[in-house]
C-alpha cells in the first residue's frame, strides 16, 4: 500500500482502510521504512497467510526518487514470500506505483489499483509548480513553509500531460500484462464539498485514459472525496476477488 502526496504510511490505519481488511482475512504487517541508520523491514509473516504491508515514502520527492526507494521495499518483500504482489496506490502514490512496473529490476506484480490518482496529471501541480518556482513561492519558503520550494520536482513531474511532460513519456511506456484497476472519485456537482475531489479531475484517475493502458483498466466509481476512506477498502476487497 503506497500512500500519496504529503501524507504518510499510516494513513491507511487512520482512515480505516486497514481495518476494512483486515476484517476480511488479511493479516497487517508492519510498514516499511527508512531511518539513518538503512531500511527498516517488517517481521516476517508466514508466505501461506494473505498479508498486506505498508511503505513510506519521502512524498515530497520526484517520482523517480520516490520508486527507487519503493524498489528496495518490494525487492525485499518479495524475497521473503517469493510470490508476485499485487500494489495499491492511493493519489501520487498510484503513479510511484506504476512507475515501477516500468523499472527493469521490478519484482513481479500481478496486479495494480489505483486510488484518485492524477495519471494524466491535475492542474493542481502545475499551480503548485508555478508558486514554488515564483517569488511568492520564494518569500513563502522564507517564511518558514518550505512544502512548495522541497516539492517543486514532484509538482512538475505531475504536471498535466502534454507532449515533452514526464506523464506524456511514462504515459507511453509498455506496461505488463497485469491486472489494473482504477477507484475513480466522480461527482456531478461541487455543491457538496465533502464528497467531491478538488485535487485530481476524474477522467486522470482512469487508467484507460493512459495512452499505453487503454481499454486495460477496470474502473469502480466511488463518490468521495480525495481522501482515502474506509469505504475504499470494501472497493478494494472486490477487486482482489479477480486478481490471480
Amino acid at each position: 500500500m503506497i500512500h500519496g502526496y504529503l501524507s504518510n504510511a499510516s494513513i491507511w490505519n487512520t482512515s480505516g482502510f486497514s481495518q476494512i481488511v483486515e476484517r476480511n482475512g488479511f493479516v497487517q504487517g508492519d510498514s516499511y521504512n527508512f531511518n539513518p541508520w538503512g531500511m527498516m523491514v517488517p517481521r516476517p509473516i508466514a508466505p501461506e497467510v494473505n498479508a498486506f504491508y505498508r511503505v513510506e515514502l519521502p512524498s515530497q520527492t520526484n517520482l523517480q526518487t520516490q520508486e527507487g526507494i519503493l524498489l528496495q521495499y518490494l525487492q525485499h518483500l518479495y524475497a521473503q514470500r517469493q510470490e508476485p504482489l499485487t500494489l495499491i496506490g492511493h493519489s501520487a502514490g498510484g503513479v510511484v506505483a506504476r512507475l515501477f512496473l516500468l523499472d527493469p529490476k521490478r519484482v513481479p506484480v500481478n496486479g495494480l489499483i489505483t486510488i484518485a490518482t492524477p495519471h494524466l496529471g491535475t492542474p493542481t501541480a502545475d499551480l503548485a509548480y508555478m508558486a514554488g518556482n515564483s517569488p511568492i513561492g520564494m518569500m513563502i519558503s522564507m517564511a518558514g513553509e518550505e512544502t512548495l520550494q522541497d516539492s517543486r520536482g514532484l509538482m512538475s513531474d505531475l504536471k498535466e500531460e502534454k507532449q515533452g511532460s514526464f506523464l506524456f513519456w511514462m504515459n507511453r511506456q509498455p506496461y505488463p500484462n497485469i491486472h489494473y484497476a482504477s477507484i475513480v472519485r466522480k461527482n456531478e456537482s461541487i455543491s457538496k464539498p465533502k464528497k467531491f475531489d478538488f485535487i485530481v479531475p476524474a477522467a486522470s484517475q482512469n487508467m484507460n485514459n493512459v495512452w499505453s493502458l487503454r481499454g486495460r483498466s477496470g474502473v469502480a466509481i466511488t463518490t468521495e472525496s480525495h481522501v482515502l476512506s474506509y469505504k475504499d477498502g470494501l472497493v478494494v476487497l472486490d477487486i482482489l476477488k479477480q486478481i490471480k
